[in-house]
Parts: C-alpha cells; structure tokens; sequence
C-alpha cells in the first residue's frame, strides 16, 4: 500500500483533467508494478512522474503530446543505461545532495498532506467535511499506522486500507462511471511533430528530478532500507527499467512512471520486504483495471487515509538526513531541502546544493593550505 498516498490522487486527477481512461493507467501501472517486484525482488516503487503530472494536470495537455514525452524519456534513460553514462551522472550527486534530494520530498510531501488538512474531504472530488473531524481522522491513522503492529499480526496500512474503503462505500464516494471506464489499451505511435513541445513541457522539468530522486535517491533508499536483498538494484538498472518501462507506455498511450525514493521509504514504513509487495498491489491494479467499473474501488479510500500515510512517508524521508556525518553536509542538504520546499523544483534545488558545496570545499581547502604556507614561512 505504500504508493497510494501519491498514487491515487495523481491518478484522478490525470482521468479528470486530461482524459485518460482510470483503466488504462492503473492496468500499465500494475504492469510495471509486477515486473519491478520480480526483478529487484524487494520493493521498489513504481509512481508517476511528478513533475510532470503536476504541469500535465495544470496545463490540460493531451494524452497524445503526453505519449510522446512518455517515449522519448524511455529512450532517453534507455541510452543512460545502455551507455553506463548514469554511472558519470552518479558521481555528480554526493551523499549530501542525495539526502538533501530526500528531505526536499519529504517536506513537499508533508505540505500535500497539510493541504488535504486544510481542504477537508472524506473521498476525492467529494464533499467538504468539518475540519475536526479529518483532523481526528488523520490523528487516529497516525496511531494505528505507528502502533498499530502491538494490537494485531495483519499490517495495519492493510486493515485500514480496507476498513476506509467500506466506509467510503457507505458514504457514496463512488465516482462517475465515465471516470473509470475506457479501453485499458491504445497502441499508437509518437508525435514527432510534438516532440519540441514534449521536451520543453514536459522532459526538461522532469529530467533532474528523476535522476535525482528516482535513480540515485531510490538506489540509496533500497541499500538502506534492504542491505542484504538490494543486490539487484543498481543505478543503471533502475535507470534501464525507467526507460524500457516507458517506451512500452509510451506506445501503449499512458501516463509515464518511475522509482520514486518517497515509495521506497513507504514500502518500509508500512512492512514490505521482497518484490512480491509490489506484485502484489500490481496484480490489484492490473485486476481492477480489467473488470468493468473496477477502478473506482480505488478511488474509495479516504483522503484523511492517504494524507496520514504521506505524513508517515515524508517523516521517513526527512530524518534520512540525521545519517550524515559533518556539519558541512547537513548544511548542503538542508539547503536543497528547503529550497525544494519554497521553489517546488528539485532541479533549482539541486543547483544551490552543489554550489553551496564547491563554496564549502573551496573554503576548507584554503583554509587547510593556510597552516602549510604560514609553517614554510
């Protein structure tokens, strides 16, 4: 369940704001879902683009300018992973970068879930509901997500996944059925007349914080959080499966994907342990995206659900940065956190880390050759 606080929101709002058929993105998602769990054999998490999502929602793009991007950004990380120039790209991020990278998600993350705070729904697209009774919502998941493991064997992510789906059943949170129905499946090819349009709304934006967060941060992630059963994971071949991943969706005319470092840490959070976490939920999509009307059991989890589960997952990534062994280092990740924070763009993030971090080398090493020259006076 670890992915469907970023997940679920982002998929309805790409079938209402750009059309895409609920079948068609949860059934290519649930593909992807059950290849990564196979191959990596622990669980890396398979999560839209964000970036891009975020401009694609906002802007109204169509479906056929988002195919394309879709499939010039799997032949681009393709070429990364085939050529070995991920690993070059690698040696760009140090570990303070990487972790800064972490807490920018992870602080972005806590503020969706304060906006799900702040504008009280029970289900997506329904009504308002007082704001003491989501908060009391929220508070209650919190506990039964942290401590819920004393009271009882099943997971508790599991068990309350469950219960708020038959609450929002109760309620009547089902939606449209013109918003989970579809064909599951349109072959066609890239636009190349849209290619320009592609990469300058849609590639550019994204391209630094995939590599940032979903290649090397999710590599560091699976190592940290699964030391002995990440052996599979790599740079490149998180890079190769990004990229075959979204040539295939490309074709297929869905929503492209990657290995975000926040699903990872969720993964964790909430008690995966192999691949079989994420065959499993791809298997759940793929099944739902199959039966007719089946997606909208997924939009019956409720948002003060999804928002305690983001909480969890932003806590998880922010006090990543606590491994850090100097001073200097927290100051570079705080500073790529926080500047992911106020600007939303990694990409910006990232450029102040590494210039903050040249200013702090440059510094010690003038400082350090100081004494050297002051002794030979």
């Amino acid at each position: 369940m670890g992915d469907l606080g970023i997940t679920i929101p982002l998929a309805y709002a790409l079938v209402v704001a750009n059309g895409y058929p609920a079948p068609r993105i949860f059934l290519l998602w649930g593909l992807m879902y059950v290849a990564t769990g196979l191959f990596y054999r622990v669980p890396v998490s398979v999560q839209p683009l964000k970036a891009m999502a975020v401009i694609a929602i906002a802007q109204g793009l169509d479906p056929a300018l988002i195919g394309t991007a879709a499939f010039v950004y799997g032949l681009l990380f393709v070429v990364l992973a085939a050529s070995g120039l991920i690993r070059h790209v690698r040696r760009l991020f140090s570990a303070a970068l990487v972790r800064g990278v972490q807490l920018g998600i992870g602080l972005i993350l806590a503020f969706k879930a304060f906006d799900l705070i702040r504008e009280p729904r029970f289900m997506v697209g329904g009504e308002t509901m007082p704001m003491l009774l989501n908060v009391g919502i929220v508070l209650a998941a919190l506990a039964l997500l942290s401590w819920g493991r004393r009271l009882t064997r099943i997971p508790p992510v599991l068990m309350l996944v469950v219960l708020g789906m038959v609450a929002g059943w109760l309620v009547g949170g089902r939606p449209p059925v013109a918003l989970v129905s579809g064909a599951p499946l349109l072959w066609t090819l890239p636009r190349f007349d849209l290619l320009l349009d592609a990469f300058l709304l849609l590639i550019l934006p994204q391209l630094p914080l995939t590599v940032g967060n979903a290649v090397i941060a999710a590599d560091d992630n699976c190592h940290t959080c699964w030391p002995e059963r990440s052996g599979r994971v790599t740079v490149v071949r998180l890079a190769g499966s990004i990229g075959l991943g979204n040539l295939v969706i490309g074709l297929a005319g869905g929503f492209p994907v990657c290995h975000g470092a926040g699903g990872i840490a969720a993964h964790a959070r909430f008690g995966g342990l192999t691949g079989r976490t994420t065959v499993i939920l791809g298997v759940a999509f793929v099944v739902v995206a199959l039966v007719p009307g089946g997606t909208s059991l997924l939009f019956l989890i409720p948002l003060p659900l999804l928002c305690a589960m983001l909480l969890m997952v932003s806590w998880s990534m922010v006090r990543l940065v606590a491994t850090l062994p100097r001073p200097g280092d927290y100051l570079v990740a705080v500073t790529v956190g926080a500047t992911g924070l106020a600007t939303r763009n990694l990409a910006v993030a990232l450029a102040a880390g590494w210039l903050l971090q040249f200013i702090i080398t440059l510094v010690m090493s003038l400082t350090q050759r100081r004494p050297k020259e002051d002794s030979h006076g």
